[in-house]
């Protein structure tokens, strides 16, 4: 067991040190992030009117909707889905992942693994200025405290990991199909219909209990509510939520993988 968690490890700090190349990349991603969260910030502040901070909409004030959103376009800006389903596709296609069958980890491990740490080098740069950002907008949520720091935080890297065992999966969707491009605009599209832009409260009531027991909810509303309106009670129903998610898309992307595999043995490479 250790030898596997140190073997994965391994992957995790190389692909960390190689993330440091793309640094400008990061920067023109924390200019678009900048000016998209000035852009809703702008928009929710138009909707909640005269009275600002002292309106309640769905239970959110605006300080806790612009916590929220600002948490939800942290997310998606760190996890750039669609790099992981087109390395993954690119690589089924062109035959270059006959090469790496026989090495001694497991594929679909290996990618989340990497882009797990291609996230965590982006965090470093966009949730210090995610920070800053919601201090000038807003400041402090009424009800934060010190100790929800931690839990907060690991939910967002609980999201994250989720997030790359979903796409991992649609890049390998490619050992049948010649484009998994289309399976990643449209699971992407319910995560920000159903996720990105408003809290689960905001949907009707007969739709809150889809979105609340789907992945959507673990990757998206989950942890920006949590950061939005903590209490321990919905830390652990996110965590939960989280980790079974994860731990279903594990099993689901190793057999996937392991069916592709066999496909590309019985077919000579």
């Amino acid at each position: 067991m250790m030898k596997w968690f140190n073997k994965y490890l391994s992957v995790f700090k190389t692909s960390f040190k190689q993330e440091k190349d793309t640094t400008l990349n990061i920067v023109f991603r924390a200019v678009s992030f900048l000016i998209m969260i000035y852009i809703f910030f702008q928009l929710w502040n138009y909707i909640y009117g005269q009275n600002g901070t002292s309106q309640i909409i769905k239970g959110y004030s605006l300080e806790q909707m612009i916590w929220y959103l600002i948490i939800t376009e942290l997310l998606y800006y760190t996890c750039r889905y669609g790099l992981i389903v087109k390395e993954i596709s690119d690589e089924i296609k062109n035959g270059n992942i006959a090469y790496k069958l026989n090495k001694p980890y497991n594929y679909y491990l290996y990618q989340i693994t990497s882009f797990m740490a291609k996230s965590c080098f982006s965090l470093i740069f966009l949730l210090p200025i995610a920070v800053i950002m919601e201090f000038g907008f807003v400041g402090i949520v009424p009800s934060f405290t010190w100790a929800q720091i931690f839990p907060c935080l690991l939910s967002v890297l609980l999201s994250t990991f989720l997030s790359w065992t979903i796409y991992s999966i649609i890049g390998l969707i490619s050992f049948w199909i010649q484009d998994s491009t289309p399976f990643t605009w449209i699971f992407s599209k319910f995560v920000m219909l159903l996720g990105l832009f408003f809290p689960v409260e905001f949907f009707p009531n007969w739709l809150q209990p889809f979105i609340k027991y789907s992945p959507i909810y673990s990757i998206m509303s989950g942890p920006a509510s949590l950061v939005a309106n903590f209490s321990w009670k919905l830390f652990a129903q996110v965590a939960i939520s989280q980790t079974v998610w994860a731990f279903v898309f594990i099993l689901v992307g190793i057999g996937i993988y392991n069916l592709g595999k066999r496909r590309v043995t019985a077919n000579g490479g």
